[in-house]
């Protein structure tokens, strides 16, 4: 038989535990204590046997599990010494010998035997976060186990399967609530019902040891060497030892169910009636003791100051997504997306809130206004303190409180004014409207991703137009009163290819036949404001974040094509990906729509983006002090004269001015 020894597998929280309750408990006490330890099988294949520390192995009862996995518990001795001199000078070797002679002493008396024993040594330099430990887990050599039968224990149960099946669920059950430090439960092989230990004291015939191995390959884990060894030593059942019946669970089980995998798991009938312990020199030879008295050293200087910490503890969830949910997901790549939120307000601060918690570290912000009274009940990175004496510039706001809630981004806000059609700009203000579009345009060349938040439609203008010139992904967000749009502009132009993409999908201002112009004329207070149900701006940010972090997952990225049809869209491990999502609050409905890049779009078409390269300066300033002139470049205005149409008027379907699909009334 070969045996495998433990490997520790210690969480950073019991780091960092000990090193609180060095500091606020143990103080110059380095007398010994006892610490939790948990063995369990895992469900994947593993080239160790784990010995499971964390933060609740300081904890003086179980933190009882309902569900999830069964784990076995232990436990140890543990010592934190005060220099490291004393830490070195303990003797781990005769502490080995003295724990076999215990345990050979308690194996002989017939009460439930302390099979797992051991002993941790530290010395903890908190000055600088490093960890000097051995972990010594005495497990006995035996010699001359003769493997009588192996086989499957499939196999072996045959039609008892169910049966076996059902008693397994209720052992584990109670198991889960008991420190063991014995490895195995006793059954009556008629009707492979549990037994209590003093029950199998009375009666010792015809039984089957169920023994929990914490390995699931063909190896045991060196801990079952202890168990033969107190099956060897155990005076009352040595007439038993020709023929030992044991069952070993090598298998993950899950508590509160009833059915399990036990592909892994084994029956053995051993013949013990030669076995020994091995002996040398008039001391007991040990199992892997060269590595258990290895000493170990942990550097968690990066880790254990908080803001590494903090890093940490955001990466968790999404690690562990990683592990069983989404074993495709690519963090490095979520991670490393460069986001610019145009737009500070209720949707700029919940969906940068949304991305963060996805781990992204590069966000910007851009916004001229101003915080105000009736800003922080809605937009949620603002406090009260943040309205007074005339408010604080949103956009450097929401970067300085993103670095509060998470120290490890990096955040820039910019207080911009963003150039828009039908904003006529004055010679005096000629200067500085370039010099917010030179701004803006770096911002955008900079960054991976951009988001349009603003909450007027001709303020997304001139951002849709540098996404698509420098080849950026782009998402517009708008709210109504109570229904919201996304869309995901179509490829850039400069990126496109019809055999790879197949059809070019709509931006923002592909429904659109005239140019975008001031929509802040002639507006009562309510049409000034962004009047919204209050939930609404999560719901729209959820969804966009969402969307964003599974088309970057896409090979084809801004270039996924979409339809009309749900059931042919593309997917990733998130989901699928549509074009349009149009959400109405009054019916609890999100709908998803399809659109085609209009060619003559006044934001997105090839002739927008040829005078925007021919002469940026020239571009900009026509398009702001006439509007029109966008449709002229754009063809529409060719368009609609060579087809005799004329615009009378354009309808918003729904009333609501940020959410409108618009329609031709001729």
């Amino acid at each position: 038989m070969q045996f495998i020894p433990f490997s520790p597998l210690i969480d950073i929280g019991f780091w960092s535990q000990l090193s609180k309750n060095k500091i606020e408990i143990y103080k110059l006490d380095d007398g010994e204590r006892s610490l939790l330890v948990k063995t369990k099988i895992n469900p994947y294949q593993e080239k160790t046997s784990q010995l499971y520390l964390d933060i609740y192995a300081f904890q003086d009862e179980i933190t009882l599990n309902k569900s999830g996995p069964f784990e076995i518990y232990s436990r140890i001795q543990f010592q934190n010494y005060n220099t490291i001199e004393t830490y070195q000078e303990f003797d781990h070797l005769n502490y080995v010998q003295l724990t076999f002679k215990k345990m050979i002493e308690s194996f002989s008396k017939d009460e439930k035997p302390n099979l797992f024993q051991g002993r941790m040594s530290i010395f903890a330099d908190l000055k600088k976060y490093l960890f000097y430990y051995k972990l010594v887990v005495p497990q006995f050599q035996i010699e001359n186990i003769q493997n009588i039968i192996q086989k499957s224990l499939t196999d072996y149960l045959g039609d008892q399967m169910q049966l076996f099946q059902q008693q397994l669920s209720l052992i584990i059950q109670q198991q889960q609530k008991e420190i063991s430090n014995t490895s195995f439960v006793i059954l009556r092989k008629e009707n492979l019902q549990y037994v209590q230990f003093d029950e199998y004291q009375k009666n010792k015939q015809d039984v089957i040891f169920l023994y929990f191995d914490s390995y699931n390959q063909s190896q045991l884990n060196g801990q079952f060497n202890n168990f033969i060894a107190y099956l060897i030593t155990n005076n009352s059942i040595k007439d038993q030892l020709n023929n030992i019946n044991i069952i070993v669970i090598k298998d993950a089980l899950t508590i509160n169910k009833n059915q399990f995998s036990l592909k892994n798991s084994i029956y053995l009938e051993l013949n013990l009636s030669e076995s020994k312990i091995v002996e040398q020199n008039g001391q007991y030879k040990a199992f892997n003791i060269e590595g258990y008295l290895q000493e170990k050293k942990i550097d968690l200087k990066s880790f254990m100051d908080e803001q590494s910490l903090a890093r940490e503890a955001v990466d968790l969830n999404i690690k562990l997504m990683k592990w069983r949910l989404l074993p495709e997901l690519d963090l490095e790549k979520v991670q490393t997306q460069k986001v610019l939120l145009i737009g500070a307000g209720t949707l700029g601060c919940q969906l940068a809130r949304n991305l963060i918690g996805w781990g992204i570290r590069k966000i910007t912000f851009v916004d001229y206004g101003k915080i105000s009274y009736s800003n922080p009940v809605r937009q949620s990175l603002y406090d009260f303190e943040d309205s007074t004496k005339g408010g604080r510039p949103k956009a450097e706001v929401a970067a300085e409180k993103l670095k509060k809630i998470f120290p490890d981004i990096e955040s820039e806000g910019y207080q911009l004014q963003i150039p828009m059609p039908g904003h006529f700009v004055t010679e005096l203000q000629v200067q500085q409207t370039l010099e917010s579009f030179y701004k803006l345009s770096e911002l955008v060349s900079t960054h991976d991703a951009v988001f349009l938040l603003t909450d007027s439609r001709e303020s997304r203008w001139l951002p849709t137009v540098l996404s698509n010139a420098y080849g950026k992904m782009c998402f517009s967000v708008a709210l109504g009163f109570d229904s919201f749009l996304i869309i995901r502009h179509g490829i850039s132009l400069k990126k496109y290819n019809p055999e790879i993409h197949g059809e070019r999908l709509a931006c923002y201002f592909c429904n659109d036949i005239s140019s975008p112009g001031n929509s802040m004329k002639d507006r009562t207070l309510d049409q000034q404001c962004t009047v919204t149900r209050p939930g609404l701006s999560f719901l729209a940010s959820a969804y966009s974040s969402e969307l964003f972090v599974s088309l970057i997952h896409s090979p084809l990225l801004d270039g996924t094509p979409a339809s009309d049809n749900t059931e042919q869209l593309q997917q990733t491990d998130l989901g699928i990906l549509p074009h349009f999502l149009r959400g109405q609050l009054s019916d609890f409905e999100v709908r998803l729509f399809y659109g085609r890049a209009f060619k003559h779009c006044v934001a997105c078409s090839q002739q927008i983006l040829d005078a925007l390269e021919k002469n940026p300066q020239q571009f900009l300033l026509e398009a702001l002090n006439r509007p029109d002139v966008l449709q002229d470049i754009s063809g529409i205005t060719e368009e609609l004269t060579q087809n005799k149409q004329e615009i009378h008027e354009i309808q918003d379907i729904d009333g609501d001015d940020e959410c409108s699909v618009l329609q031709i009334i001729s």
